[in-house]
């Protein structure tokens, strides 16, 4: 049987306990572990393979082959390409080597490091390394010591004189990133005696568990004691490799899984690849290149056959003959010119964009604005290839609570027997007074007693009730409202170290308030241990036996723990989202109408409470008799035991588990309702505002009531009064046929308005309300499948905002694919904080996840790391579309400049008789892209600014080019391309006209003299066309320019003088071409020529037809009233319309101009108009004009004319 799949009865594993034989005959995987990918003898194999499956790499490598072949040759046989391809490589090895370098330092420093296990010989434990640890083995882990294999927990040090408890403390931070403890316990049939070396020896059994898998989070397995009853395995009884023991002095375990078969190996599966929008266009832009070459060699191969047929005779070109046929030497000079031409694909744009990628990403990490200092928390870049991709977010997807909000809950209100306590609002709350129009009340609500952690509460009422001041009756309700907040929960009470302090850890925020609340008023939580919660009520302590936890989950949205109370009496308490807990309350008798009047007033009070944003819970209990209980947990607990209803449980398919769950969750008696407050973080309304200012549509993901969610979007700037609101919910299209109905009718309605909009005059149209969509998980269950997917995708396209209640992970990510699927160009964002949003991080272009209260695991799955939704806004608006645009200049320079180099040496071999000969030294050719021309722009896409970091936060708008695709997109590119086949033109033929036209001492100059000269032109050309573009200078941008020349001018003076590196013919090149003046006046004037053209269309476009940049950098530089380049939501391109309809349609009119004075002088005067893409530049009072004059000036507005 194969490593790690062997000793499998069945679905799953057995592992014999103090059987070390049959263990080794199962042929489990040892618990040596290597992460590394290369070792010495397999790295250049394996690294050369993932080298040469790169496209460009193996392109080289083919072009490397072909130049040794001397029939096509133009090197003389020799691949003079291998040097720069042996260059990339090799710094791409390096790059690898010191990546895979860690890895082994990290494999050695775990297989090394030391633990306990129990020796049958030595009858002790004895130290061994982790390494060494097999299944089965009997294991111990001392306080803060690291657990080195999955094991099973038998027992736990415990305090003497103390009956033993069997709870011990693990922290899992690098298994989940979660910072908060976490209690585990031994099981209960050996947590008594299986302290003992002796007791262990002995010990008999089968452990039958799950197979090895990456669910980190679940566990099912049995274990089969001689002579005991064969028992369930919690998962609290499981502690995973990697855990680290706290506040225990020691556990013992018995190993289930080993090395590769552990579950956070098995979790350490490779993350989606992304790849960017502009890597995609580079390959498709490389296909046309290659195309292109194709045709150019083409046409050499055919003029080269058809000159030699006409001039085959000349008797003074000595031609041999040849046998070969047209055909074949057709084949030759197509591939002769390939070798000529094959830097058409540029060698260095893989490597210059790497370079690139990795400072940029440097820069972000060091960006103070995006630092937070409380938390010392800088922001991650985790995957620098998406670095221009934060430049073309058209979507933002958004989980709520930890992400918009702080994820510090505080119990603030609670309605118990239809009675609600706690006064003041919150700050959403005063937001939804604010948008009712309604007054406000002074400030917002500030607890008066002393501070309390996650308690924020002000309700004397409640206390007075609790002293039984409104009868015995409602006492009872409080009582039995906080015992249940006590006990129903699974938080841990952590004792610190030479302390009497309690810190209340939890894995879930929401829990630690509602325990902290219960604390407050009095139902203290101080301590837990096997089956027994200790609270203090009054200064009591109570023990309350917790007989079962029927646990939480995303698809029961609920969670109930089975209690017997010190008095004997069993109770079901329950928590849970009001619409499931709504559902399990019995039912209402014709006799007694009291039920249902409290279900109604708490309702309401839910209601109340989700309009001030406040997060609920619904309470409720039930009453058990003993006996049916005794009956219920019998079959509760075989099917806990039963392997094949564990399996069903895991496949989600119908099982006894949970049928008997549901059995019990009924006829439930409602206690009341929790309100939890969730402030949002500082900065996020403004950060939301500024980037729906930027044309960017986002989506609120959260599970959250509906009320609770649309207030938080209000109050968050979201959503607006202007909006208009549609609702769709379970209760206004509870089945697919209406869902799908209301959807093509509100689209009609849509596509209706926006075609009167667009048909009116603009001087007589209305307002178009931007619409603001809500919907719930209930209904997106089927609007997520079938033809209602396809709707919703277009509706949702009509909508400038979208809130998403009641939603699963699942969905989230459902949501995400959804918009990828039906909106052709777009790329999506996510961002969140907590393990529910992995699976949208990794759905979307680009995942951002939130350091914050729920861990580490959003931001382990994530692309970029922040610590506050806030900084969002700069990493999109400035770093992202800041290197949005440097990716653009560098892609389309690079293309740029190797077309050049190219295009100027076939020219030349079309004069030549189609002969395909080279007329650059090959010294220089080799070093044209790696260091004649790369250094420059390398620099100038690192630091070059269109705009300072302030103008981009002050005019989100500018953000548009890179969802629109405007800097790099197929128009953009044939114009670089087209512009660098004409000044190859110019370059090359104007040079060798002047050069036949000047003489050359009474000769013809030499071709390696042309060479020399066109070679020097095209190196100048490429580095001054860096200066069209470039927007920002700094002093070594210069230094870098001239040096670039001076290396080509000093590699030529050695090449010059000294023959192997190039030829005889090549002797003493420059001090022949110094010394004529056609040289110099060619080298002025040529570059005037090929550059003056692109220089005076830039003038005109920067003159008459500005980009917005242009115009917000006047208005900075000038002071001029900001509100000139004011967004005018009316114009034609600002109407929302669905992904069917072309992308960023154009209206085809001019969206504005300003004209700036010269108030000095009074005589300088230049018309800027500029047709932007819907973008209106208008003054107050004018918001339907599509076409707006300003006359602007350094002091003031002189004039406005429409």
């Amino acid at each position: 049987m194969g490593e790690g799949t062997a000793g499998h009865a069945g679905d799953f594993r057995v592992v014999h306990l103090n059987d070390a034989h049959r263990n080794t005959e199962a042929g489990y995987c040892n618990n040596f572990i290597i992460t590394s990918k290369y070792t010495i003898a397999s790295f250049l194999p394996k690294f050369l393979f993932e080298s040469f499956r790169k496209l460009s790499n193996l392109y080289f490598l083919i072009i490397c082959i072909l130049q040794c072949i001397p029939d096509i040759s133009n090197t003389n046989g020799s691949p003079s390409t291998l040097p720069p391809l042996v260059f990339i490589i090799t710094v791409d090895g390096v790059f690898a080597i010191l990546e895979d370098h860690k890895r082994h330092q990290a494999d050695n420093i775990a297989n090394a490091s030391p633990t306990l296990v129990l020796d049958r010989e030595a009858r002790k434990f004895k130290q061994v390394t982790w390494a060494d640890v097999v299944v089965g083995d009997i294991i111990k882990v001392t306080n803060r010591g690291l657990v080195p294999a999955d094991m099973l927990v038998l027992a736990v040090s415990e305090v003497p004189n103390q009956p033993p408890c069997g709870i011990c403390y693990v922290e899992t931070k690098s298994l989940d990133g979660e910072t908060n403890m976490k209690v585990r316990s031994a099981m209960e049939c050996t947590l008594a005696d299986m302290g003992s070396d002796e007791n262990l020896l002995r010990m008999k059994g089968v452990i039958r568990c799950e197979r090895p898998n990456n669910a980190i989070n679940s566990f099912q397995g049995v274990l089969e004691l001689e002579g005991r009853e064969k028992a369930s395995i919690p998962y609290e009884s499981i502690i995973l490799r990697g855990c680290i023991i706290r506040n225990t002095e020691w556990v013992h375990g018995v190993v289930f899984n080993t090395g590769k078969d552990t579950k956070i190996m098995m979790s350490n599966s490779a993350p989606p690849s992304k790849m960017s929008s502009m890597d995609r266009s580079i390959n498709q832009y490389t296909v046309v290149l290659l195309a292109i070459l194709v045709v150019f060699s083409a046409v050499g191969a055919t003029g080269a056959v058809a000159w030699k047929t006409n001039h085959d005779s000349l008797w003074y070109l000595k031609q041999t003959v040849s046998d070969n046929s047209a055909i074949v030497d057709w084949i030759i000079m197509w591939f002769y010119y390939l070798l000529l031409m094959y830097q058409f694909v540029p060698i260095s744009l893989a490597v210059s964009m790497s370079m690139v990628k990795y400072i940029q990403a440097q820069f972000i990490q060091w960006d103070i604005n995006i630092y937070h200092p409380d938390t010392d928390t800088p922001t991650l870049v985790r995957s620098m290839s998406l670095n221009e991709e934060l430049g073309q977010i058209s979507y933002i997807f958004s989980d709520k609570t930890g992400t918009l909000t702080c994820n510090v809950m505080e119990f603030r209100k609670c309605s118990i027997g239809g009675v609600s306590y706690g006064n003041g609002t919150t700050e959403i709350g005063l937001a939804a007074l604010r948008r009712a129009g309604k007054p406000l009340p002074d400030m917002t609500f500030q607890s008066k007693g002393p501070k309390v952690p996650y308690v924020n509460f002000d309700g004397p009422e409640l206390l007075n009730d609790m002293k039984g001041n409104s009868g015995s009756v409602q006492q009872g309700r409080i009582d039995a409202f906080f015992t249940h907040l006590a006990v129903c929960h699974t938080v841990i009470p952590e004792r610190h170290e030479n302390s009497s302090e309690i810190t209340l850890s939890a894995s879930s925020p929401d829990e630690q308030a509602l325990v902290a609340g219960a604390g407050y008023f009095g139902y203290e939580f101080v301590n837990r241990s096997p089956g027994v919660a200790h609270v203090k009520v009054r200064g009591t302590v109570q023990k309350y036996e917790m007989l079962d936890v029927l646990e939480f989950n995303s698809t029961r949205k609920r969670m109930s723990t089975i209690i017997r109370h010190p008095n004997g009496r069993i109770f079901l308490y329950s928590k849970g989202a009001d619409v499931i807990i709504y559902g399990l309350l019995e039912k209402d008798s014709e006799e007694e109408s009291t039920p249902s009047q409290l279900q109604e007033i708490t309702r309401r009070h839910i209601d109340q409470y989700a309009e001030d944003g406040l997060r609920t819970l619904t309470i409720a209990v039930r009453e058990i008799d003993s006996s049916y209980y005794s009956e219920w947990a019998t079959r509760f607990h075989d099917a806990q035991n039963n392997l094949n209803e564990i399996d069903k449980r895991k496949k989600d398919l119908p099982n006894e588990i949970d049928a008997c769950m549901n059995e019990i969750e009924c006829d439930l008696e409602l206690l009341g309702a929790t309100a939890i407050e969730d402030k949002l973080q500082s900065g996020v309304p403004d950060a939301i505002a500024n980037l729906a200012c930027a044309g960017i549509k986002i989506w609120v993901l959260t599970g959250d009531k509906e009320e609770t969610a649309i207030n938080i979007g209000f109050a968050c700037q979201l959503v607006t009064n202007e909006m208009k609101l549609f609702v769709i919910n379970s209760k206004n299209a509870p089945t697919s046929e209406i869902l799908e109905s209301t959807l093509r009718d509100e689209i009609g309605v849509r596509n209706g308005d926006v075609t009167v909009y667009l048909a009116s005059p603009p001087s007589t149209r209305g307002e178009l309300r931007d619409l603001a969509l809500v919907i719930d998980g209930e209904t997106l269950i089927f609007a997520l499948h079938g033809s209602c997917r396809s709707l919703l995708a277009e509706f949702s396209q009509y909508c400038k905002a979208v809130i998403a209640c009641r939603v699963s992970p699942a969905q989230k990510a459902e949501m995400v694919a959804l918009i990828k699927e039906y909106v052709p160009g777009v790329r999506t964002l996510a961002i969140g904080d907590g393990a529910n949003d992995v699976s949208m991080i990794q759905e979307a272009h680009i995942g951002v996840g939130i350091s914050g209260q729920e861990g580490m695991q959003a931001v382990n799955s994530s692309d970029y790391a922040i610590a506050q939704f806030r900084y969002l806004q700069r990493l999109l608006l400035v770093h992202g579309r800041w290197n949005y645009r440097r990716m653009a200049q560098l892609v389309l320079y690079i293309f740029y400049k190797n077309i050049l180099f190219t295009a100027a040496q076939y020219w030349y071999t079309l004069l030549c008789g189609f002969s395909g000969q080279k007329f650059f030294l090959e010294s220089g050719t080799q070093l044209y892209n790696i260091c004649l021309t790369s250094i420059p722009i390398v620099a100038a896409s690192i630091l070059d600014q269109d705009v300072s970091d302030e103008v981009a936060m002050t005019f989100p708008k500018l953000y548009f080019t890179g969802p629109r695709d405007e800097d790099i997109n197929t128009r953009v590119f044939s114009l670089w391309v087209v512009g660098a086949i004409v000044e190859s033109v110019i370059i090359t033929f104007i040079t060798l006209h002047s050069l036949q036209i000047a003489g050359y001492g009474g000769a013809s100059p030499t071709m390696w003299l042309e060479g020399f000269l066109v070679f020097t032109l095209v190196v100048s050309i490429a580095n001054s066309k860096l200066f069209m573009f470039q927007n920002s200078f700094h002093c070594f941008n210069y230094v870098l320019y001239l040096g670039s020349v001076l290396m080509w001018l000093l590699v030529a003076l050695v090449c010059s003088h000294i023959y192997f590196l190039s030829d005889l013919t090549w002797e003493f090149m420059l001090e022949q071409a110094f010394v004529l003046p056609s040289f110099w006046l060619i080298y002025l004037f040529v570059p005037v020529a090929a550059l003056s053209y692109a220089h005076l269309l830039n003038g005109i476009k920067s003159t008459f037809f500005p980009e917005y940049w242009h115009l917000a950098k006047e208005v900075i530089k000038f002071n001029l009233d900001r509100k000139l380049l004011q967004w005018n939501d009316n114009s034609d391109a600002s109407v929302a319309v669905p992904a069917r309809l072309p992308h960023g349609k154009r209206s085809g009119k001019k969206a504005g101009s300003i004209i700036p004075t010269n108030v000095r002088t009074q005589q300088h005067r230049t018309t800027l108009q500029k047709a932007y893409h819907g973008f209106a530049f208008s003054k107050d009072g004018y918001a339907g004009a599509t076409e707006t004059r300003l006359l602007m000036s350094r002091r003031s507005i002189t004039s406005a004319i429409e």
